[in-house]
């Protein structure tokens, strides 16, 4: 005689035909029993299930990490965010192999973070990727509640640079415009006009655009905006075959890949002789003379994504902190109004 099964749910169901079965789940809303019941094959089929909705013992940063991978968290982001991440957990299990996480937790944890984020240091970007992503893994541990405290708090960035200069003036904006090629060309109407990120501009399908306004589902945060389609730009689009599923395409016709424009983009400005400026930086010229117009930062922050504050933040670290026409036009309100008080 088996030892009775503790939490094994009984369920009787009366047939049709007026027969009685009784069904067996291995706890009260988990997965049905298939062998018989009172049976060696139904203990060990009760054990495999139990097994199975077991919390995985996370004890080690390995499979802290394995978690993290696994989880809604990581399956949200974008694929590129994904990329880097998969790509820094290599380098971070091959620095901490086995490591186990109670002492991920202990004074010294921090010490040697810092250590092993300086040995990257000839390459500032991908040593604060590497901590970025670190960070992330941890703090993904205290929302689950595995851990209590990130050991990368505190630990600063390598990388300094900003893109305070690295605005498209009137000058380069028309010069791209009178030389660059077609293909090429579209691209950069697309994103000086809507502020959007590469991706999400050579992701623009057909069914985006309905006319008068482009819609983005952005595959950064996810978030959807729409975006009125400028005078300008209008004509460009309208022109275009629209028998195609992208709006943008590479000279053969066929969509773009990332990688492929990324390397388009960088021998047409080395053709056209443009230097330290980015397909990004569109995205900050587009923030940076909405708000020489006179857009406040919500009404921007409802076209690019960003939150308000984040737009705060790029006009200040990155575009604005250096901006000789917003310092100019703070003098030339004034002279306007001295001249208005005249008598």
């Amino acid at each position: 005689m088996l030892v009775k099964l503790k939490g094994i749910h009984k369920v009787k169901r009366k047939l049709a035909g007026g027969e009685t079965r009784v069904h067996y789940y291995a706890w009260r809303g988990g997965p049905k029993m298939e062998a018989a019941p009172n049976t060696e094959e139904f203990a060990a089929e009760w054990a495999r299930h139990k097994a199975e909705s077991a919390p995985v013992a996370v004890t080690t940063l390995d499979t802290l990490i394995d978690e993290f991978v696994k989880s809604p968290a990581f399956a949200s982001m974008a694929e590129k965010t994904q990329s880097a991440h998969l790509f820094s957990f290599k380098e971070i299990r091959k620095e901490w192999t086995k490591l186990p996480l109670k002492l991920t937790q202990q004074r010294g944890m921090k010490a040697m973070i810092r250590k092993w984020h300086q040995t990257f240091s000839a390459n500032p970007r991908k040593a604060d990727q590497m901590l970025f992503s670190l960070s992330r893994v941890f703090s993904f541990g205290i929302d689950e509640e595995i851990i209590e405290k990130n050991p990368c708090t505190g630990i600063g960035r390598m990388y300094t640079g900003s893109r305070k200069e690295s605005v498209w003036t009137p000058e380069l904006i028309a010069k791209f415009r009178a030389k660059a090629k077609p293909h090429i060309l579209l691209a950069f109407e697309v994103a000086i006009h809507t502020g959007q990120r590469q991706g999400d501009i050579l992701a623009m399908a057909w069914k985006q655009y309905d006319g008068t306004h482009l819609t983005f589902e952005q595959g950064k945060g996810k978030k959807r905006v729409r975006v009125m389609v400028h005078s300008s730009l209008k004509p460009m689009l309208d022109a275009l075959p629209t028998d195609r599923l992208r709006i943008l395409n590479n000279s053969r016709g066929r969509p773009w890949s990332e990688d492929g424009f990324r390397t388009s983009w960088g021998k047409e400005c080395d053709r056209l002789g443009i230097e330290g400026l980015t397909f990004h930086d569109l995205r900050g010229t587009f923030i940076t003379n909405r708000r020489r117009e006179g857009s406040t930062a919500e009404q921007i922050a409802a076209i690019t994504g960003h939150s308000i504050a984040e737009v705060g933040r790029i006009l200040e670290k990155h575009y604005l902190a250096a901006d000789q026409q917003t310092g100019d036009a703070v003098i030339l309100r004034m002279e306007r109004t001295s001249q208005k008080q005249k008598p």
